[in-house]
């Protein structure tokens, strides 16, 4: 899990959801599992699907903190 406070943004990379993202100020989620979005709607949280390569083109690096090593 990596979480940005100047972005108020938490992203989780974990293989079974694939990249799940949640933005704090609006309570939204960003999934880019068809799966983990189909999730997300049954629990009727509010949230968008971005497929895999949107981020993958954004070339975003997220990378997870590693709670072990502090």
């Amino acid at each position: 899990m990596f979480y940005s406070e100047e972005n108020l943004v938490h992203v989780c990379l974990e293989e079974s959801h694939g990249t799940l993202c949640y933005f704090e100020p609006d309570k939204c989620w960003f999934a880019a599992s068809e799966k983990t979005a189909a999730e997300l709607e049954k629990k009727g949280l509010k949230f968008h699907f971005i497929p895999k390569n949107v981020f993958e083109n954004a070339n975003f690096d997220f990378k997870c903190d590693d709670p072990t090593s502090k």
